[in-house]
């Protein structure tokens, strides 16, 4: 009997389906491999921009996790290595870049809107009005900054009673100065100083010397904490040349008003380097005509200067009830008239020396 040499359908179709699944094993393992490299590449792309975030925000998040648990934020132990900490500095730039742009992108927009508003949807009429509320809230704007800073500038004459006040000026400081000096003791036990002395000013440095006497006396005292000067009527007077020659510079010359000047910012600056608030009278109406015209131009001169170097300044004449440049003996008040100067025409009657020291007073506040 003869073999067959026919193939084995069994065999056969065994065979065929290993063939098969051969293929579908590798394709499944392929896809496999794929996924794992997809993962693995996400999973490697986020900690790497989670780690770059953290390096260019890292003192957000050291100040989120100090305001948050009150300790120094774990990230603080990579502070030593500078490549570290130069994360902070790409960051800090990167914020200003995007105020800058922010801010670039607003004020396009900003233009934009207002180009258009003011070539097309605004009438002439409605420019009008629109330009008269700017100006009125310019105004607004410019009071209220006056405002603050007539505030700031009052609150600086606080002090407590181991504290002193400093008294610097001419004859009309010495009428002033000791009802001031009584008030403070007797209501507050603060204790001042009083240098004043009669007919010295800016003017003549050789004959006493201001600026150095109240550089000298804040250096010795530092219980000192307000300066409150009271100069000018001695200063009208043409005043000897510091370059020397025997020359003289005459009153109200530009070079004479320019070292005027320089005497009264010495004071204020030198004062404000020891932490002592400044308090300026400017000087008041006089009798005698030439006279009031000098103190005109003296008033003018140191309330400009006190003012730009940001000192305090009162003006006497509005305290003693004159107005408009003019000399008053009286001062007109619920309907009396109470006299303010003395008979010569300069010094002050017991009744202005007392205005002028309230008005002194009021400013300084004192701590209990």
């Amino acid at each position: 009997m003869q073999t067959s040499n026919l193939p084995d359908p069994i065999e056969t179709a065994a065979e065929q389906q290993a063939e098969v699944a051969v293929p579908e094993l590798e394709l499944e393992l392929e896809q496999h491999d794929s996924h794992w490299q997809q993962f693995s590449y996400a999973l490697f792309t986020l900690m790497f921009f989670s780690v770059l975030s953290i390096w260019i925000m890292q003192n957000s998040v050291n100040a989120y996790f100090q305001q948050t648990y009150h300790q120094a934020s774990p990230l603080a132990i990579l502070d030593d290595y500078p490549v570290w900490t130069s994360g902070a500095t790409v960051g800090q730039a990167l914020y200003q870049q995007h105020d800058q742009i922010k801010g670039a992108i607003a004020a396009f927009n900003s233009a934009q809107v207002e180009n258009f508003n003011s070539g097309y949807a605004y009438t002439p009429e409605y420019k009008i009005i629109l330009a008269e509320k700017r100006r009125v809230e310019q105004q607004r704007q410019a009071l209220e900054a006056k405002a603050r800073a007539q505030e700031a500038l009052l609150s600086q004459f606080r002090l407590n009673k181991s504290e002193q006040v400093f008294f610097a000026g001419d004859s009309l400081m010495q009428g002033v100065a000791p009802f001031v000096q009584k008030s403070l003791l007797e209501n507050y036990e603060v204790k001042s100083v009083n240098l004043s002395k009669q007919s010295t000013g800016l003017s003549y440095p050789g004959f006493f010397n201001w600026p150095q006497t109240i550089k000298d006396t804040i250096e010795s005292n530092p219980q000192i904490k307000i300066l409150v000067v009271f100069l000018g009527p001695n200063d009208p007077w043409d005043m000897p040349n510091p370059q020397g020659g025997g020359h003289y510079l005459k009153f109200q010359s530009p070079e004479w008003e320019s070292l005027y000047r320089s005497r009264i910012a010495t004071i204020i600056q030198t004062a404000k380097q020891h932490q002592v608030s400044v308090m300026w009278l400017t000087p008041p109406n006089m009798r005698k005509d030439s006279l009031n015209n000098q103190m005109v131009y003296l008033n003018q001169v140191i309330r400009d200067e006190v003012q730009k170097n940001q000192a305090l300044f009162l003006d006497s004449r509005a305290i003693l009830g004159t107005a408009n440049n003019v000399y008053s003996d009286y001062l007109v008040k619920d309907g009396l008239s109470i006299k303010m100067r003395s008979a010569d025409g300069i010094h002050f009657s017991s009744e202005g020396q007392k205005a002028l020291a309230h008005s002194i007073a009021q400013h300084i506040q004192v701590a209990p």
